[in-house]
């Protein structure tokens, strides 16, 4: 699929150099302060200890801080395709706020970082730590994934930290220093191109490494192509990382595997159109219309043997607190060693989103789980996965993760996306999702415009919004909202879209993991066509008069709670609780079940439960919500 991108944008660039009109994908970001790895002051205050692990399958955006200290990476389910598990953390030339360094150029340069907390690699359970303990550091990567892939100059890069001691004698007086070493291990080129995941294996060898204060290090080196077009210079160099695990005991002569089976791939998809759609609409609408009662998952088996394995999925109704269990099935999953990431396909049982009169937005969580039930079960845990689906007073297709920006050229050129309503409907304004580019090459004058139906094509004119620019904000990936000078009624088959009044691309975003290209148009002469490029348009409309992004639609709508370590033994640690407030605290196993609950503390003893994933939810007076995942391995 990668592949099949990275050749449609190459064909569209060498079209657009030759000056012919044409649909244009370019890869999104603005320019910032540059922010060397080699610049950030290690911090100390947090240090962790082995077994070090992150599947980085927290629903935060950044890096978890209980094992990660540099916060510009970003975590997400969008740009990895088909992690080893759930989400992963990508590196490319964006800071946190989705900003392209502005230490960038057409030569190498020093990207994203990704770096641990201290790690105690002097000691283990009270005894000492030495490079006979065969201490070993796996991970997996990924050049691309959804995104653009790095070019042959562009690398990934691993470094081992380590703390020590320095004295100095001046004027015969002893000074001594806390100083950081670091250490060159691995990297990989973007030549080295391939869609799927690959496994790295690193021994920690040396003495010196053997320290209190050791720490994981990846960075990236990308480049800036040289291009007649600004809007290149955008996000891209794309390197995804997962499933992160540093342990002694470890040995690349026996197959060292991880006793897990994952769920991972991209979120169910319940709706056969939409990703999200108005809630009065979903209701008055045929559940053989709207319900896509098959859907598919992805498993990864990380252990060295193939499982029988139970699939369990549940949907909740955040407005009742009502349970629906909508499927219940078993099947194999054989090694990912020997069979990578299998798919499956999985059909909804009697199960229709409930359409309550009395609400006009609604909330369903949807939860998936997995759990091995052959002879195994104790030894090899499953996993799960939670996810949010929302009606609310829009219409999107996307997932609201753009791993790449569309617009035309030349100027005065249209594109447009077609939705389809069951009844007359009026549309108050529209969400738009635009890319920043360097130095905000895009920041172009643009039009909004809503079409009638022709045959299946844009066709009347039915309102125009004159003379708009693209809005941001200081949070990565937010949608910006054009508000109508007055409802405009919509009915049926209709169209929302852009006119271009510059040359160049306006670099709208582009969900690139969900493929919506039969509903994209755009026109560059006389006559409409179908877009080529797979994708899903940033374009939503609305239906509601207020301004509102749903739960799961943006980043860090709640945080996670903080369990460390993760994984554990015998105790967690539960950072973000006010032991002051009265906070209820569940803890789940992998089917469901309650396992442990306990009142407004930090701390809880987990040295009754047995290995496997659990979830944790915390529920304050107020009645918010937070949830995290953590493994028992003893």
């Amino acid at each position: 699929m990668t592949n099949k991108r990275i050749f449609i944008l190459a064909a569209v660039l060498v079209i657009a150099m030759t000056g012919r009109s044409q649909e244009y994908l370019t890869i999104f970001g603005r320019s910032s302060e540059s922010r060397d790895w080699q610049d950030r002051i290690v911090r100390n205050d947090n240090v962790a200890t082995l077994p070090f692990f992150d599947d980085f399958t927290s629903e935060s955006s950044f890096p978890a801080e209980q094992r990660w200290q540099s916060g510009c990476v970003f975590v997400n389910s969008g740009f990895p395709y088909k992690p080893v598990n759930y989400r992963a953390a990508t590196l490319d030339i964006l800071d946190g706020s989705g900003v392209v360094y502005n230490n960038g150029s057409s030569n190498p340069f020093i990207a994203d970082s990704l770096l641990s907390v201290a790690i105690r690699l002097d000691s283990i359970a009270g005894r000492a730590l030495s490079p006979a303990d065969s201490v070993y550091l796996s991970f997996y990567y990924q050049a691309g994934g959804y995104g653009d892939a790095p070019d042959e100059n562009d690398s990934l890069v691993l470094c081992f930290g380590y703390g020590y001691q320095q004295v100095d004698t001046i004027d015969g007086v002893v000074y001594t220093y806390e100083k950081t070493g670091w250490q060159h291990v691995w990297s990989t080129s973007g030549s080295d191109f391939d869609s799927t995941f690959k496994k790295v294996m690193i021994p920690v060898t040396g003495q010196h490494l053997f320290t209190d204060r050791f720490y994981v290090l990846f960075y990236n080196y990308a480049t800036l192509p040289s291009t007649m077009y600004p809007n290149d210079r955008s996000n891209m160099d794309i390197w995804n990382i997962d499933f992160v695990y540093l342990d002694a005991g470890r040995s690349v002569l026996t197959t060292d595997s991880y006793p897990k089976v994952s769920l991972t791939g991209l979120e169910p998809k319940f709706l056969k159109r939409y990703v999200s759609m108005p809630y009065e609409h979903y209701k008055e609408t045929s559940p053989d219309v709207t319900m896509n009662y098959v859907y598919d998952i992805s498993v990864s088996n990380l252990d060295s043997l193939s499982h029988q394995v139970r699939y369990h999925c549940t949907v909740e109704d955040e407005n009742t607190g009502r349970v629906y269990s909508v499927n219940d099935t078993s099947f194999v999953a054989y090694d990912f060693s020997n069979s990578g990431i299998e798919d499956f396909s999985i059909r909804l049982r009697n199960f229709r989103f409930p359409d309550n009169e009395q609400f006009d937005s609604a909330m369903f969580v949807i939860r998936q789980y997995v759990e091995v039930t052959d002879q195994y079960s104790d030894v090899v845990a499953g996993d799960s996965m939670v996810s949010r689906h929302g009606f609310y007073n829009y219409y999107a297709y996307d997932d609201g993760i753009p791993e790449g920006g569309y617009g035309l050229t030349p100027d005065d050129t249209y594109f447009a996306t077609q939705f389809n309503v069951a009844s007359p409907q009026k549309l108050h304004g529209v969400q738009m999702l635009f890319n920043e580019t360097f130095k905000e090459a895009n920041y172009n004058f643009f039009d909004v415009y809503v079409w009638g139906n022709n045959n299946g094509k844009p066709g009347e004119v039915i309102y125009v919004l004159e003379n708009q620019r693209p809005k941001w904000t200081e949070n990565i990936y937010q949608f910006a909202y054009y508000k109508f000078d007055k409802p405009v009624t919509v009915s049926g088959i209709f169209y929302v879209g852009i006119r271009q009044q510059e040359k160049k691309s306006i670099n709208i975003g582009f969900d690139m993991s969900r493929d919506n290209s039969n509903y994209n148009f755009y026109k560059v002469d006389a006559d409409w066509k179908n877009s080529s490029i797979p994708g899903s348009l940033m374009i939503r409309p609305m239906t509601g008069k207020e301004y509102f992004i749903g739960l799961g639609e943006s980043q860090d709508v709640t945080e996670d709670i903080a369990v460390y370590p993760n994984p554990a033994r015998d105790v967690v640690f539960i950072g973000g609780i006010n032991a002051d407030e009265h906070v209820v605290l569940s803890v789940f196993d992998i089917t469901g079940r309650e396992v442990k609950s306990a009142l407004s503390t930090n701390e809880l003893d987990v040295s009754d439960l047995s290995d496997g994933v659990y979830m944790i939810r915390a529920v304050t007076e107020g009645g918010s919500v937070v949830t995290s995942k953590f493994i028992i391995s003893k």
